[in-house]
């Protein structure tokens, strides 16, 4: 999206106001364009397939990290009691969730760019400027892009494991934080107040143990409920330990 921007739009910045061609119409003109062939159904399409092998892989090596962590506590193949039914519809849901994420950025970047050059403009601004504007613009959505593929994963992996889990029988697991810094709620870390406080729930006994909990009710904490690892918060990179009966309790 940022090279069509610079291919399309950069060079209309830089020409001149005509009688027959005014050049906010140009502007205007492009980013439509621009924002048609990010949003239309080819780019859906393409959207689809990367969304579609991307979550597959996910599962895939999510399943594989499941599958030996239980084989190596219980010593059995674990990968022989475990099924794909009622995995699927999942997937198809998760994709068709990422494929409307990733057409969101491209409306919402073109919406930005419009509204920064045409603002700039009225704003009598140099070409310098607005496309300085551009370049903010476009670092901005890249980040949230990245943010949002970073969360997607965390929430697939995160629901993924827990299927597996209670296909095996599993039914408690273990809190688990990044046990750094970054941890929501850490009173030493960078957010010591965040709503979630994953740093709390990692630690709080409900009965079975320090950040124990059981697969089929997640944990409860300041109201909020039904709260997993991965899926706590945005970009929560907690994450989910089988407890097996007769070998962790």
């Amino acid at each position: 999206m940022a090279k069509a921007v610079d291919a399309e739009l950069t060079p209309i910045l830089k020409a001149e106001y005509t009688a027959d061609s005014p050049l906010v119409d140009r502007i205007i003109a492009a980013l439509n364009r621009m924002a048609a062939r990010f949003t239309g159904t080819v780019y859906a399409n393409q959207a689809h397939r990367l969304a579609q092998s991307t979550l597959s892989m996910a599962e895939a090596d999510s399943t594989a990290a499941f599958v030996s962590s239980v084989n190596r506590a219980v010593g059995v193949d674990m990968g022989r009691l475990i099924s794909s039914e009622g995995l699927q519809s999942y997937l198809d849901m998760a994709v068709a969730e990422n494929v409307a994420l990733i057409k969101s950025l491209g409306s919402e970047y073109f919406s930005k760019i419009e509204q920064a050059v045409l603002s700039g403009m009225r704003a009598g601004e140099s070409t310098t400027v607005i496309a300085r504007r551009i370049q903010e613009e476009t670092g901005s959505t890249y980040k949230r892009a990245k943010l949002i593929a970073r969360d997607q994963m965390a929430k697939v992996n995160s629901d993924v494991v827990r299927r597996r889990q209670q296909q095996a029988g599993i039914a408690r697991f273990r809190w688990s934080t990044s046990k750094d810094e970054r941890v929501s709620g850490n009173p030493a870390g960078k957010y010591p107040n965040a709503k979630v406080k994953c740093y709390q729930i990692a630690r709080q006994d409900i009965g079975f143990g320090p950040g124990v909990y059981l697969i089929d009710k997640g944990a409860k904490y300041a109201g909020e409920t039904g709260l997993f690892p991965g899926r706590a918060h945005i970009n929560c990179r907690c994450v989910a330990v089988s407890l097996i009966e007769g070998v962790d309790y």
